[in-house]
């Protein structure tokens, strides 16, 4: 059994006394937030087993950040945030993060998992309805992310964890944070951001290859984490799609930064297309073991330059993973 936590700007359902999410957004407004838990058992969610906590900070996002603190001091684990991708259902979204957290463990690492799920449709055939309702999500997760800055900065010494808190987006997820991102800009009214993460990991990602070149994509991503980690793969068939039949530049997730020489210093490229089959070519941060091990050793904190199976390439400035 996994515990995952969530926060979703999903509608409530139903709506006065909610026991679950639909695939719309929260008719209250774009930034609604509601916050959570609930259990999956044998990979699949325990509807019974959820739990959505009253809509105000007091009980609801403050209550949920406690209790996790509580549990990653008693049981000295981290706390891992992962932004799904494109067609996800909230079930599903609650799933993938315990069958994300159940890879890593069989790697020898066990992280509490809290879930980010934004309304995509649930659908093959959504892409672009879900694009742009991962573009809307950013505010919700922009707000998302303050709360979470805000219970950090009040915390005092004697309550720290002092765990590390990592997050992982994969696919669309990535174009969630982009906008994210800029929407804590716009909150912050310009000013840099907290640094919220140790690692902060970006797999598969559905964004522009351009995109640490530019502040209104992934230009300012440096000042909310320690290291950044890149893994693409140009054997990924969905992001091959999206680039060429939804008329989209070339991808991160696909080809890597387009100017790999200019990235920040922060960032670490790994091309991961040696060890990954075209089976699990877009999921691959669950479902290729050797993925999953690099992933875990970054989590942990590993230096870059020290993780087995790794082989940098100078001309590229990326580390090539090989069985």
């Amino acid at each position: 059994m996994t515990t995952v936590y969530f926060a979703t700007n999903r509608n409530p359902v139903p709506k006065r006394t909610p026991r679950d999410f639909g695939p719309d957004f929260s008719s209250t407004n774009l930034g609604d937030l509601r916050f959570g838990q609930a259990e999956v058992v044998d990979g699949q969610l325990d509807a019974a087993t959820i739990r959505i906590l009253p809509d105000n900070a007091e009980q609801g996002s403050k209550a949920l950040f406690a209790s996790l603190r509580a549990n990653m001091r008693a049981q000295s684990r981290d706390a891992l945030l992962f932004i799904h991708g494109f067609n996800v259902s909230f079930r599903e979204a609650v799933e993938s993060a315990a069958a994300l957290v159940r890879s890593q463990g069989e790697a020898g690492y066990q992280p509490n998992i809290f879930v980010f799920s934004w309304p995509s449709d649930g659908t093959v055939t959504g892409y672009g309805n879900d694009r742009h309702d991962a573009e809307a999500s950013g505010y919700a997760v922009a707000r998302g992310l303050n709360k979470l800055a805000a219970f950090l900065r009040d915390t005092d010494a004697e309550a720290a964890c002092g765990q590390r808190i990592n997050l992982i987006a994969h696919s669309m997820g990535n174009y969630v944070l982009r906008h994210a991102l800029q929407q804590a800009r716009k909150i912050a009214n310009g000013a840099a951001l907290a640094r919220l993460f140790d690692n902060l990991i970006l797999t598969a990602a559905d964004e522009d290859a351009d995109a640490f070149e530019l502040d209104h994509k992934f230009g300012r991503l440096p000042d909310l984490a320690q290291r950044i980690t890149v893994y693409f793969n140009t054997g990924d068939l969905a992001l091959r799609v999206s680039d060429v039949t939804k008329g989209n530049p070339d991808r991160l997730g696909h080809d890597g930064p387009a100017q790999p020489h200019q990235v920040p210093a922060k960032v670490v490229i790994v091309d991961v297309s040696d060890v990954v089959h075209q089976a699990v070519g877009h999921s691959y941060h669950i479902t290729c073991p050797p993925v999953v091990q690099d992933m875990v050793a970054v989590l942990r904190n590993e230096g870059s330059e020290r993780i087995d199976g790794r082989t940098y390439v100078p001309h590229a400035n990326k580390f090539r993973l090989a069985v």
